[in-house]
């Protein structure tokens, strides 16, 4: 295998994980979000979300921005 293809797989592996743990993730923020409806505590919590968003920066930023909408999707759906 040349150079090219041995990073390709080191990326392919790094994006199965990266799935794998987005999935995780999800199915915690399913629980949050029975949680939430149990004790009827609001879906979305501004001072939470402003920690997370925080520290984020470029496109980290944008892609926690579209990780939490997505989130907040599987939290309303409940």
């Amino acid at each position: 295998m040349n150079k090219i293809e041995d990073l390709r797989k080191q990326i392919d592996e790094i994006d199965g994980q990266i799935i794998s743990f987005l999935a995780k993730r999800m199915k915690i923020v399913n629980d949050i979000g029975k949680h939430k409806k149990k004790n009827n505590i609001p879906v979305f919590d501004e001072s939470r979300w402003q920690k997370v968003i925080k520290s984020k920066r470029g496109f980290i930023k944008k892609i926690w921005e579209i990780i939490h909408k997505e989130a907040l999707k599987i939290e309303q759906a409940i």
